[in-house]
């Protein structure tokens, strides 16, 4: 195999794995990353054959010019404007045009920097934990790279193509391997902290959120429906009081009140903005005494909405400066996050109702009307509204409604997507099945033919208990729908009528779910101590650091590290929080032990560097130690000074050395070149001549 059949197998190698994250973080298509391999796999074919025809220049001058009118076209069609797709697009066509024409030196260098460049788009894009092992594969072949480049360059010097031979590599490739990783940890948790860990923005597909229901303006009846049998997790809660079996959790994240088509939506208002500063009390009407309080880690929803318990007093969190209340109760951030917030909130006893009254004369004039607004139900709803409801109160006729429902009809996510023109009477009146959108929408209409002002809220309801750590997990297949209704002399109140089957339960664990509990676990960690680790992080990291070594010393000597300048050095010497000067307070022997452990492991240590050296040497060790000692004697040895002119310079100038340094030299072509290790006589003899070798160069030649 010759070396520049080498060269390209290593390019073409490195060259069809980089691409390999971005069709599933959504920056190129998958036709894109297809067509690329389909040209790489080929050039490599071509280059483990007989290699050739390759690309002359002037050809890949033309594709060049060729491809300006297309990348315009890309930048302005077919990529929609998003240049870091059509910059992608360019790369990978550079690529696989400078590899069919790859025939000087430079152009090898060329292409492994616009590979660098693919793969660090592949990454800046990337936020699954599976991303790890990309970047594992990524740095082995790149060792690899420059490993043999390395190696056809030394070997060109002094060996013919045709007689080169495999250098065998396998255990530093993976030392070098284990030994970046290593030192890659604390680089990554010391380097300074950037805003966010997407340096090109954030990819999609990649074990993010691709749906969600009630964060947006508006829900379908199918929104909610269509994701429930996904298990991506959207929030983790961690509880500071334990959980009674009446805990439902219910989070609420968006309310509508206007239905038309099949579609609700949101009647605008003026929110009411909070401020962190100003302390984020959600409702200063109430005196309700906190019982407890919830830890919330959200997972970005593509959307402003922030899930809320529906027994929320306050919120706490440096990471939420602004929080719109709207008029329904639902709140909402500044703008869509980018990274996993987390927030702590304030519980109540029982549910604390948001929402403006409708008879409130502030914010949005018309709000009772909306409330009961009937425009876009039939008229078939409205006499089931008559014949269910009867008489009674408000707070009777709404049980009555709510238990028909619950008790009548049956829950089926069949229903997705088969719904006519009149989806609500196709519902209530042929189907009578169908999931928690049309549960609660059909509920909501009959309320407000009733008199009843009503709204749909969405959000999450239940959770599942992870052991590995204690939090509760909130998946999408959580997404719920339920009606908030106005009864007066109550207020608002929550009503759920989708059946039992229908509503996502508190599932306190189990062996059934210990798998899925335990990727979320490193889904969670990566989340958090990867993708959003920042700078507060770091001082966290340093401060623990810190601690753990003012304990480790205390538990050594017996007394705190020197902390010059602290409280501690200025209390007076009477205090008696220090004892007296004389007392000569017991000590900690363990600093001593440890001592005497290591002096007694640095003594073993010598003993076995001290045996090591006086073993016979490999071919590799003393060709090495033969020119590090000729150059400090005056010998030339510079690096590109291959073994065959290394050994002419030494017995020109040095003649009485020069049958050893040839011996020497010939072991060590045989051992890192030939493919045969040396024998045990062999390595005596090579360290044998080494040390004649050695003596004459020192000596300068004179009589030994």
């Amino acid at each position: 195999m010759t070396f520049a059949r080498d060269k390209r197998l290593l390019l073409g190698a490195l060259a069809l794995v980089a691409p390999l994250p971005l069709p599933l973080n959504q920056i190129v298509g998958w036709a894109w990353v297809a067509a690329y391999v389909v040209a790489v796999v080929a050039f490599l074919r071509r280059a483990a054959g007989p290699g050739g025809p390759w690309l002359p220049n002037w050809l890949m001058n033309v594709l060049a010019v060729t491809y300006l009118p297309f990348f315009l076209f890309d930048a302005l069609v077919l990529s929609r404007g998003r240049i870091i797709v059509s910059v992608t697009h360019l790369l990978l066509f550079a690529i696989v045009v400078k590899l069919y024409g790859l025939r000087e030196e430079r152009d090898k260098w060329q292409i492994a920097i616009a590979t660098l460049f693919l793969v660090l788009t592949a990454m800046a894009t990337s936020v699954h934990p599976s991303v790890v092992l990309y970047l594992i594969l990524v740095l082995v072949l790149s060792l690899r790279l420059l490993t043999g480049f390395a190696r056809c360059h030394v070997m060109a010097g002094f060996v013919p193509e045709e007689a080169a031979r495999p250098v065998p590599l396998r255990g530093f490739l993976t030392t070098a391997t284990i030994a970046t990783l290593l030192v890659a940890v604390p680089l990554f948790a010391f380097l300074p902290r950037v805003r966010t860990p997407f340096i090109m923005g954030r990819g999609e597909g990649a074990g993010t959120l691709g749906s969600a229901t009630g964060f947006t303006n508006e829900v379908t009846l199918d929104t909610i429906g269509s994701i429930r049998t996904s298990r991506e997790v959207a929030m983790r809660l961690s509880y500071d009081r334990p959980l009674v079996p009446s805990d439902e959790l219910r989070f609420k994240a968006g309310a509508f009140d206007a239905y038309e088509g099949g579609v609700w939506r949101k009647r605008s208002g003026e929110p009411r903005v909070l401020t962190w500063r100003q302390g984020l009390r959600l409702d200063d009407s109430r005196r309700d005494r906190p019982e407890g309080t919830v830890e919330v880690f959200l997972r970005p929803l593509f959307g402003r909405a922030l899930p809320l318990p529906i027994e929320a007093l306050a919120i706490d969190s440096e990471k939420i400066p602004l929080l719109f209340l709207g008029e329904d109760g639902a709140a909402e951030l500044r703008q869509e996050p980018r990274d996993v917030i987390d927030y702590r909130v304030t519980l109540a006893p029982r549910p604390v109702p948001l929402a403006w009254s409708p008879d409130d004369p502030q914010g949005f004039p018309r709000r009772r009307e909306a409330l009961l607004d009937t425009t876009g139900f039939s008229a078939r709803v409205s006499e089931l509204a008559d014949r269910v409801a009867g008489s009674g109160s408000d707070r009777e006729r709404a049980a009555r409604l709510e238990n028909h429902l619950f008790r009548e009809y049956r829950y089926s996510l069949d229903f997705v997507g088969q719904a006519g023109a009149e989806p609500l009477d196709d519902f209530l009146f042929r189907r009578r099945e169908g999931h928690c959108e049309y549960f609660a929408s059909a509920l909501v209409a009959l309320l407000r033919y009733e008199g009843i002002p009503a709204r749909l809220a969405t959000g999450f309801l239940g959770a599942e208990f992870n052991p590995l750590e204690g939090y509760w997990v909130v998946r999408q297949s959580n997404a719920h729908a339920w009606v908030e209704a106005w009864i007066e002399g109550e207020g608002w109140i929550t009503l759920d009528p989708t059946p039992e089957a229908g509503r996502p339960q508190v599932d306190r664990g189990g062996l059934r779910s210990l798998f899925s509990q335990g990727w979320d676990y490193v889904l969670f960690r990566w989340d958090r101590y990867v993708l959003t680790y920042g700078f507060f992080d770091q001082m966290q990291l340093l401060t623990t650091l810190k601690d753990a070594w003012d304990s480790l010393w205390s538990s050594l000597w017996g007394k705190p590290a020197d902390t010059t300048g602290t409280a501690a050095a200025e209390v007076p010497a009477e205090s008696p929080l220090l004892p007296a000067a004389d007392s000569g307070g017991e000590r900690s022997t363990a600093g001593y032990w440890l001592i005497a452990v290591l002096a007694l492991l640095a003594v073993g240590v010598s003993v076995l560097l001290w045996r090591r050296s006086r073993r016979p040497l490999g071919g590799l060790a003393a060709y090495g130690r033969l020119r590090k000692v000729a150059g400090r004697n005056g010998l030339p040895a510079p690096p590109a000074l291959p073994p065959l002119g290394f050994r002419d310079e030494v017995a020109r100038r040095r003649p009485r050395a020069a049958a050893a340094t040839s011996r020497v030299i010939e072991l060590y072509l045989r051992e890192s070149f030939g493919g045969a290790e040396l024998s045990e006589p062999e390595r005596l003899e090579i360290t044998s001549a080494l040390g004649v070798a050695l003596r004459a160069i020192e000596e300068g030649g004179k009589p030994l």
